[in-house]
């Protein structure tokens, strides 16, 4: 057995064990994965396949990100037409038979159907289809992964896959992102008709369900006996069919399901009601038309409306404040935070704290940058409510620490944001324990410079290298403060710790450190 294969296998199977160094570095063996040969790939599945399976958690997420690698590696081979030997073959019998194996809750399940339809033989293909619909990824995300070469790559061998893949309109998970494929290939005009046509009528009368099923869940969640995550879980699922169901119909013309698309328009939620009034403003609703205009005004739906106005010529019906760079930043960041991997939901409120145009990082001309501060308020108890609030960037990219950074100067806020989204070959960082003997003696040195201008309690985080420049991050003490230094051998700055529960860490306070540098050197 090749050396790199046993390795990676003996990884996977003490996957539960790995930390530190040693997991960083099972984590970086996924570019040998990308060097494989279709030969090489296929023989490491079958070894995987060998293994006691279903693997550990900590090993699915390691196979699942190698496989990630190979996706990639594959879609280099595609563009390079370098695909089609007899390995490849084996490699596509070794996907069918770990696939089943691997457990329902397998994240590489998704990496494996995403190998198979960045190539897309028919063989692929067929395969794709029937282990989607017989036995798909548990997690949504998955299956959106999986489905992503039809929508780019592969968009021109997609409709293969329909009429088949309507059979999963009854699957919570993949009726969405099926339906979601379909309408996108109607759109850009890849298929001379909607491939759900056909089904139209059953498509209507779904959106009839599901907008009561939606109503019911607003109007008494409680009755429903889930537990908050799934109850979130099926109001998101059931959001996100109904509509794609607005998008399909109103692209299939269909006028029969107006009916339907108006009684979508009493869900509270902003997202449905947007596209439902799209749909209705397609088929010739004023109604439609109207309820879509006056929906500019809600930031989280905003950036929809407008596109949809655009499409549809109500762009002069917009109310001009609902329309300018500010408008639109701050639904972007509404957007973002509504964002599942982030609040989940929209926030309370949201206002402009600083507008400013200039130079950024990765751009070539000044752009206008947005700080909103966004406020969310919590209901804890019946007549009792708690707020949350923070700072958050819009313009040249969007986003919000965990840190509160409201106590800070604009200044530096921007500074946060522009070090943290700085990526460059020169700007590294690592955990000091992970640095060579020699780098901790660098470590000392700037060690005692923090101790020599009076710092206390000196725990050393990260080293970083800036163009050149070595600086230390560390836990710290002045005066009696606790906080976050950061040193180099010719500045030194302290962020204490404030009475925020969520005061500066190192991530925030170097970030600072870089983003004070390239701003002041972008902005001479």
């Amino acid at each position: 057995m090749d050396e790199r294969l046993a390795t990676l296998l003996a990884d996977l199977e003490r996957a539960e064990t790995l930390a530190g160094g040693e997991l960083h570095r099972a984590a970086r063996r996924g570019a040998w994965v990308a060097e494989f040969t279709a030969g090489q790939l296929a023989e490491f599945l079958e070894a995987v396949g060998d293994l006691s399976l279903p693997l550990s958690p900590g090993g699915d997420r390691l196979l699942a990100n190698w496989l990630v690698t190979a996706v990639q590696a594959r879609r280099k081979a595609v563009e390079d037409r370098r695909t089609g030997s007899p390995d490849d073959a084996r490699t596509i019998a070794a996907v069918e038979a770990l696939y089943p194996r691997l457990g329902a809750a397998s994240r590489a399940r998704g990496q494996l159907l995403t190998w198979l339809a960045t190539a897309a033989s028919d063989v692929e293909l067929e395969l794709f289809g029937r282990l989607l619909l017989d036995d798909p990824p548990q997690d949504d995300e998955d299956v959106v992964q999986a489905l992503a070469p039809w929508f780019s790559r592969q968009r021109g061998r997609a409709a293969k896959l329909f009429p088949r893949l309507l059979n999963a309109m009854g699957s919570p998970g993949l009726a969405a992102p099926i339906l979601d494929l379909a309408n996108f290939l109607t759109r850009e005009k890849h298929v001379s008709e909607h491939p759900a046509k056909e089904v139209a009528s059953e498509l209507t009368a779904l959106l009839g369900e599901l907008v009561q099923t939606l109503l019911l869940l607003e109007e008494r969640p409680d009755q429903f006996g889930d537990s908050p995550q799934e109850l979130s879980r099926r109001v998101a699922r059931g959001v996100a069919l109904a509509v794609s169901l607005c998008d399909a119909l109103a692209l299939m013309g269909d006028k029969s399901a107006t009916g339907k698309l108006y009684q979508a328009l009493k869900v509270g939620h902003r997202r449905l009601r947007t596209e439902a009034a799209a749909a209705l403003a397609r088929l010739g609703e004023e109604q439609g038309a109207t309820e879509l205009v006056q929906l500019a005004a809600e930031p989280i739906a905003r950036q929809r409306v407008l596109a949809y106005a655009e499409e549809l010529g109500l762009m002069d019906k917009i109310e001009p404040q609902y329309a300018t760079k500010e408008a639109q930043a701050e639904a972007e960041l509404c957007v973002w935070l509504a964002e599942p991997t982030q609040y989940g939901v929209p926030p309370t409120s949201c206002e402009l704290y600083d507008h400013r145009e200039q130079h950024w990082p990765g751009f070539d001309d000044p752009v206008d940058c947005f700080l909103f501060q966004f406020q969310y308020l919590v209901t804890v108890e019946e007549g009792l409510e708690q707020s949350f609030s923070n700072i958050g960037i819009a313009g040249p990219l969007v986003h919000a620490f965990v840190a509160d950074l409201a106590d800070l100067p604009a200044e530096e806020i921007y500074a946060a944001f522009a070090g943290w989204h700085a990526q460059h070959d020169d700007i590294r960082e690592f955990d000091v324990a992970r640095l060579s003997k020699s780098e901790q003696i660098e470590v000392e040195r700037l060690k005692r410079r923090l101790n020599d201008a009076g710092y206390s309690s000196i725990e050393p985080q990260r080293m970083g290298y800036f163009f050149g420049e070595k600086a230390l991050v560390a836990l710290a003490q002045r005066q009696g403060v606790a906080g976050v230094a950061v040193a180099d051998f010719q500045d030194t700055l302290f962020f204490p710790q404030r009475h925020s529960r969520r005061p500066l860490g190192v991530e925030e306070a170097y970030s600072i450190y870089k983003g004070r540098k390239l701003l002041k050197a972008f902005n001479r």
